[in-house]
């Protein structure tokens, strides 16, 4: 191998020298195959409970409010206990949930309100493991290996993206669902090992102040950030416009594609095989604030168009451009909404920013009505196309700029 490729590689595996952000990687990599495996599970237990779109956007529904609720105290908790400790807890309840429903749909006893009930401890899981997963990248690696780490961490995420479901599907279709929701629980408790053995230094300084004070001074920094505030704004919209499709992912395979539980796996995969194509963009530490936005309205349109009936492969190879584009939209925001952050503030912005899942709940509830009244093809085709067109507006503004500015970080 020559020089220059050898340092293209060290670029590229920068992050992965570090021996807590293996464990951390490891950690992230359980806990996410063990929720696509949940997701396939759940969603198809409760296809065939109810047999209705509305019912499969209720789970979410739940599981969002306490996102939108727990969120904003995830940046308060990580500067009083640690983002590690905090990290640990919600895996180990995340587990031993997952484990009480496998007990409970191998009794043959599964319901409904069984299934809600997993969706609350799915959502605070959610509130809390996506800022605090993030930040200990940041504690592992530095600001200099930021973008790096995240991008290895979202290419293992999307490698369980692209497996998970697909186990999920084949264990469902196969032996049932008990035993995926097990599976999911075995997976957390050894996420929780791995980090149990994490050894970080915060970098950022832990803070003693009320609750509300830190909140509040929170709040008016992204006041004060134009930059974050965009980060903030356009991960708001995917979670409002975009993301809800995922909770009718069973009707557009069973009414748009005549497929099964097997093709239901297949095409939760699908975006994940994308995004490892995308993420090798981001892992060589490239892309700012037009990168991502330009990104993020191909996604957007991609969503707005992939459920028009049609072939199972056409659908597929959509979705799969889809997750090139969102690999690089989604990474390098998350990895710009804590680079533009002040360092005080980072945590608690954090946390805002993980809120914005909260509000995903209430449009996959209405969006579920229009699937019910319009159909899905002409649902998704809205609500996404929308936020595409939105997007593109942001994109074209900041375009000018960023060809003035050059490589200018982070507007290139």
């Amino acid at each position: 191998m020559s020089q220059a490729s050898h340092r293209r590689a060290g670029t590229r595996f920068g992050a992965l020298r570090i021996a807590a952000f293996r464990r951390l990687l490891g950690a992230g990599m359980a806990m996410q195959l063990g929720n696509w495996v949940q997701r396939v599970a759940l969603l198809w237990v409760l296809f065939e409970l109810t047999g209705s779109a509305v019912q499969l956007a209720g789970p979410a529904f739940v599981s969002g409010i306490f996102v939108l609720v727990v969120s904003p105290f995830a940046g308060p908790l990580a500067d009083r206990f640690g983002a590690r400790r905090v990290l640990m807890l919600v895996a180990l309840l995340q587990g031993l949930a997952a484990g009480a429903v496998a007990a409970v749909v191998l009794a043959g006893q599964a319901s409904v309100p069984v299934l809600y009930a997993l969706a609350v401890a799915q959502g605070i899981g959610s509130s809390l493991n996506g800022p605090m997963r993030n930040l200990l990248v940041y504690d592992a690696v530095g600001r200099d290996l930021l973008r790096n780490g995240l991008a290895l961490n979202s290419v293992t995420g999307n490698l369980m993206r692209v497996v998970g479901p697909s186990i999920g599907g084949t264990i469902v279709a196969a032996r049932g669902a008990d035993l995926a929701f097990g599976v999911q629980a075995a997976l957390l408790m050894l996420a929780v090992v791995l980090v149990a053995k994490l050894r970080i230094e915060a970098t950022r300084s832990l803070v003693r102040s009320g609750v509300w004070s830190e909140l509040r001074a929170g709040l008016q920094h992204l006041g004060e950030n134009h930059a974050v505030r965009v980060n903030i704004f356009v991960a708001l919209l995917a979670s409002t416009l975009v993301y809800p499709y995922l909770q009718f992912m069973p009707v557009v395979v069973v009414e748009s594609l005549g497929g099964t539980a097997r093709e239901l796996g297949l095409m939760q995969s699908s975006i994940g095989v994308g995004s490892l194509v995308g993420l090798w963009y981001v892992v060589a530490g490239r892309g700012g604030t037009t990168t991502m936005l330009w990104a993020a309205c191909v996604y957007m349109g991609l969503i707005a168009s992939f459920a028009q009936p049609s072939a199972l492969p056409v659908a597929f190879g959509m979705l799969v451009v889809a997750g090139v584009a969102h690999s690089i939209f989604s990474t390098l925001n998350q990895a710009l909404v804590q680079l533009n952050a002040a360092e005080e503030y980072r945590a608690r912005v954090m946390g805002l920013f993980s809120m914005t899942g909260g509000v995903e709940p209430f449009s996959t509830l209405l969006l579920g009505v229009i699937v019910e009244a319009a159909g899905v093809a002409t649902a998704l085709a809205v609500y996404s196309g929308v936020a595409a067109v939105v997007v593109l507006a942001l994109a074209v503004h900041a375009t000018p700029g960023a060809l003035r500015r050059r490589a200018g970080v982070p507007g290139g």
